[in-house]
C-alpha cells in the first residue's frame, strides 16, 4: 500500500484546497505491463481521479454533459459507491428517467456513469490524458417510494440510506480498477475527517455528433476539504435527529456542491468510513452517511441472492480492499 501526500496547488493555510499534482509511483515493482504502468505513475490528482470518479449523465445529441456529483471505486472489478440522491438525479431533474411502478426506468439515450482519465498514446512515445465513460450497469439505492397527502405532489423516494453502490464495467485489457480502502468502523467525534471530490464542477461541452469533448481548456480538478466530526447519529433510520437519511455524522468542513457522494475517509485518510450526504453553501458544516451499515444492505438480483457489501470483501472474488488494523 502506498501512501499519497496531498498537497494544495498554491500555498494556503485553508482546510479546503484544489489538489497539487506532484509526480508519484504507486508500487517499485510494477508488473511490465505498459498499460498497467500508466495507471500506476503519474501525479497525485491523475492517480487519485483513477479512484475518486466525477458522476456524469448526458442525453444522446446534447452539447453538454451534466456533472452530478463524485463516486468512489471500491473493487478492482468495478464496484462503486455514491450518494443515493445522486442517483435519483435523472429523475428528480427531469431529464433522463422516469418512474414505473416502484422502479426508475432510464431513457435509452440517457448515458449516466463516470468518467476515468488515462494516457492515450499520441504517436511515437509521446501520451496525452484522455477520458473513458464507463456506464453504471447495476444501480442499488435502498428506501421506499411515499406517498405524499397533497395531490399536486410527486411520490416522493424515502432512503434508508444516503449510500448507493453502482457497478460498472471492468477495465479494458484485462486491466484492474484502483479501489479505496473501506472501514467498518464509524467516526468518533473529534476525529479527523477529509474528503475529495469534485467540487463545483462545471458541465462539459461536447460535440454532439463524435462525443468528444470539445473545450479545449477543460480539466478534472479534484479539491481537499477536511474538519472535524462533531457529532454522530448511528440511530438517525429510528430516531430520525437530523434530516439526512439513515445513520449519519456531521462535520466542520466546507464541502461545496458536486462533492455529494465522495468519500469521506478517517483514521488519517487510510480508510472510507462515509460518502458526502448534505452540505451547505458557503459554511463550513457538512453531513456524511455512513458506510458501516449500509455493507450489510443486500445487493439482491434475480439469480444471487445474499450478496452485500460485506460478502462481496470477506469472499474476495471482486478485489475488494482489507486493511486490518485500521478499521477492518
Amino acid at each position: 500500500m502506498k501512501g499519497l501526500t496531498l498537497q494544495p496547488e498554491m500555498e494556503t493555510s485553508e482546510r479546503y484546497f484544489l489538489l497539487r499534482g506532484d509526480i508519484e509511483l504507486l508500487t517499485n515493482n510494477p508488473n511490465g505491463r505498459f498499460a498497467d504502468v500508466l495507471s500506476l505513475f503519474g501525479t497525485t490528482d491523475y492517480l487519485m481521479q483513477q479512484s475518486i470518479v466525477p458522476v456524469v449523465a448526458w442525453l444522446e445529441g446534447e452539447a453538454a454533459i451534466r456533472c452530478i456529483g463524485t463516486a468512489s471505486i471500491i473493487s478492482c472489478t468495478g464496484y462503486v459507491i455514491t450518494a443515493g440522491h445522486v442517483l435519483l438525479d435523472p429523475l428528480e431533474a427531469g431529464y433522463g428517467a422516469t418512474r414505473i411502478g416502484g422502479k426508475v426506468q432510464h431513457r435509452e439515450d440517457l448515458n449516466f456513469g463516470v468518467m476515468i482519465p488515462y494516457m492515450a498514446p499520441v504517436g511515437g512515445i509521446y501520451f496525452a490524458k484522455a477520458f473513458r465513460f464507463f456506464p453504471f450497469e447495476k444501480m442499488w439505492a435502498w428506501g421506499e417510494w411515499k406517498q405524499s397527502p397533497l395531490l399536486h405532489e410527486d411520490d416522493r423516494w424515502e432512503y434508508l440510506t444516503d449510500v448507493a453502490v453502482c457497478k460498472i464495467q471492468e477495465m479494458p485489457n484485462g486491466q484492474a480498477h484502483q479501489p479505496l480502502n473501506m472501514s467498518l468502523n464509524p467516526f468518533v467525534p473529534g476525529e479527523e475527517a477529509y474528503s475529495l471530490g469534485y467540487a463545483e464542477m462545471p458541465d462539459i461541452q461536447i460535440n454532439p455528433e463524435t462525443g468528444g469533448i470539445a473545450d479545449s481548456t477543460f480539466r478534472l480538478n479534484i479539491y481537499v476539504t477536511a474538519g472535524n466530526i462533531l457529532n454522530t447519529f448511528p440511530q438517525n433510520h429510528m430516531a430520525r435527529e437530523v434530516s439526512t437519511p439513515g445513520p449519519c455524522f456531521d462535520f466542520n468542513a466546507r464541502v461545496p456542491g458536486k462533492m455529494s457522494g465522495a468519500p469521506i475517509f478517517g483514521a488519517q485518510g487510510a480508510v472510507i468510513r462515509g460518502v458526502v450526504s448534505r452540505s451547505f453553501s458557503g459554511e463550513e458544516h457538512a453531513y456524511g452517511s455512513m458506510l458501516g451499515p449500509a455493507m450489510e444492505l443486500p445487493l439482491d438480483e434475480p439469480e444471487v441472492r445474499g450478496r452485500s457489501l460485506r460478502t462481496l470483501l470477506e469472499h474476495g472474488n471482486e478485489g475488494i480492499s482489507q486493511v486490518h488494523g485500521v478499521g477492518l
